[in-house]
């Protein structure tokens, strides 16, 4: 299995061995049809097309805060229905909110969770995007890179706290990771080959004085970039922050 076909085809392992992306896209499609249709009214009187709706305009702006009000406004209905549709689709594992890091900076912090979709499978499928092709022209090409580094560190590490940190000024890491008390590392990721750092960036580990960042690309081998911050593959993402220690 290549990078590139992880990305398109996600973590589903009957879209993943497909034999072709044609039919893993199909699978994917048949996939969510079914969830819509037969699975999700089980548990609530949803109607499907507005869910589809939704899970849709998550897709293009996966990785985001969100804006409850415009997607309401968009969707026709109040924010409090906005709300609850993200949390049915949060607890049926198919998006997933990541809240702000709280601390006591005493800086201003935006409070909007960052919403992702699942699996990056889904979001190509959600977006139809049928190959690798397509993704690398698509401008949601990096918060699907972020998504698939979330999905490898839940994976990893279940009982992590993961957070995103920004600041009304600013400063921004994608995800803060708390792994006990002591044990807080800052993951950026940067779907380039040559990942460089924003002042932004500099600014919120400036704040947060992770333990160790962790830069995630899509390269084959790291390389320190600064004492304690390292760009990683992502296949070696959760063995380098298991391995640091306090």
């Amino acid at each position: 299995m290549t990078l590139e076909r992880y990305l398109t085809a996600g973590a589903f392992p009957a879209s993943l061995r497909a034999e072709s992306d044609s039919t893993s896209f199909l699978w994917r499609e048949n996939f969510i049809r079914t969830f819509l249709e037969r699975d999700l009214p089980q548990w609530t009187g949803a109607a499907p097309d507005s869910i589809r709706r939704l899970w849709r305009m998550l897709a293009h702006v996966n990785g985001q805060t969100v804006n409850y009000a415009v997607l309401a406004s968009s969707l026709g209905v109040s924010d409090q229905t906005v709300r609850s549709y993200v949390d049915l689709l949060s607890s049926t594992y198919m998006v997933e909110s990541i809240p702000p890091y709280h601390s006591n900076l005493g800086k201003r912090m935006r409070k909007a969770p960052k919403v992702y979709v699942a699996d990056s499978g889904l979001v190509c499928a959600l977006l139809g995007l049928h190959s690798f092709e397509d993704i690398l022209g698509h401008p949601g090409f990096g918060a699907l890179w972020e998504q698939v580094a979330l999905s490898n560190l839940r994976g990893a590490f279940p009982g992590a706290e993961i957070c995103h940190y920004r600041s009304m000024g600013g400063a921004e890491i994608d995800f803060v990771v708390s792994l006990g008390y002591s044990r807080v590392f800052a993951v950026e990721c940067k779907a380039s080959l040559n990942p460089v750092l924003t002042k932004g960036t500099y600014c919120a580990l400036e704040d947060i004085k992770p333990l160790h960042t962790f830069i995630v690309s899509p390269v084959r081998e790291g390389w320190p970039v600064a004492d304690g911050i390292d760009v990683t593959p992502l296949g070696s993402l959760s063995a380098a922050v298991g391995a640091c220690k306090s």
